[in-house]
Parts: structure tokens; C-alpha cells; sequence
């Protein structure tokens, strides 16, 4: 039986999902403010596909609720596209 627990990080930039003592994953997130912003979700490849993502989201949500955070999400949603790769109709950002 695996032990999972969660953790911020010293910085407070990560929310970090431990699996037996070891670091197995982590949203990237910044507190600004009331503002929890969550920019990605990262987990080692062996654990993809198997839930842990929704564990790391659900210990957000709680750790949200707990300091009264509000939080955002709209950062995941933006799409980066390397300027080598864009055609020259597509506006530039």
C-alpha cells in the first residue's frame, strides 16, 4: 500500500503529491494575493493515467478552501506557439 501525502513547497510554488516519501508529482501554482493560480500539472510517467493528477486537484481544492484562496485557472488554458512555427497570417501576441 502506497503512503501518499501532500506538501508546499519552501517557495510556495508548487503543491507536491509524496508517494512513499518521494516527490511523484506537483501543480505549478502562485498565490497572489487571495488568487491561487495554477499554471501546469506534472507527475512522474509511471504514475500518468492513474488517478494522481485528481488526487493533486482535489488536495488544491482543499488547501484552497482552507487558506480562502480563490482559484484560477485561466493560465492553463493559454496555448504557446513557438514563433518559428506560426504562419505569417496568424496574429502575433
Amino acid at each position: 500500500m502506497e503512503n501518499i501525502k501532500f506538501q508546499v513547497s519552501q517557495y510556495q510554488d508548487e503543491l507536491q503529491l509524496l508517494i512513499d516519501g518521494k516527490k511523484a508529482g506537483y501543480m505549478s501554482i502562485e498565490v497572489d494575493g487571495r488568487l491561487l493560480i495554477v499554471f501546469y500539472t506534472k507527475l512522474d510517467e509511471e504514475r500518468e493515467g492513474k488517478g494522481y493528477a485528481k488526487l493533486l486537484l482535489d488536495e488544491l481544492v482543499r488547501y484552497a478552501e482552507e487558506k480562502d484562496l480563490l482559484v484560477s485557472s485561466e493560465k492553463i488554458h493559454l496555448k504557446v506557439v513557438p514563433e518559428c512555427l506560426q504562419k505569417p497570417w496568424q496574429d502575433r501576441v
